[in-house]
């Protein structure tokens, strides 16, 4: 008995820490690269439902303009027809990706994307973004903003 304690002991505190760690990787989806004319567009997260290793979750956001009010994010200028490309680290499922332009927090619209480039609106104006796709492992949905001028 003397000799099981610890093995168990040992088999216990090596199973919590794959558990913690595991927690840590993979267990949130990838978030794009924006970029107009090299010039990284900040993202911030929106809905999502993520498989991790041994645990999954989704979370439902606030709409992409409030959460852009939330965040204090600053539109990034870009001029008329400017091309924003949209990148990911870990390359979404085939025709997964697309983009969503909000007209306030209720009246959405899709907006045209070519292969990862969206191109700006030719009236000036602030534009919010949304942009999903999905993976293996789940979907996902990120905020941007823009003002063409």
């Amino acid at each position: 008995m003397s000799k099981i304690l610890p093995i168990l002991f040992f088999v216990l505190f090596v199973g919590f820490g794959v558990y913690f760690i595991s927690g840590l990787i993979d267990s949130k989806p990838p978030e794009p690269t924006i970029t107009v004319n090299g010039k990284r567009v900040p993202s911030a997260q929106g809905t999502y439902c993520w498989a991790g290793f041994l645990n999954g979750k989704c979370v439902d956001m606030i709409s992409p303009p409030d959460i852009i009010a939330h965040h204090d994010m600053k539109p990034v200028v870009v001029s008329p027809e400017a091309e924003i490309k949209i990148d990911f680290k870990k390359e979404p499922e085939k025709d997964s990706i697309g983009v969503n332009s909000w007209k306030s927090n209720s009246e959405t619209e899709a907006a045209e994307l070519k292969g990862n480039i969206l191109l700006a609106p030719k009236e000036t104006g602030i534009y919010v973004y949304d942009v999903f796709a999905r993976w293996e492992k789940g979907d996902s949905s990120a905020v941007f903003v823009i003002e063409v001028k």
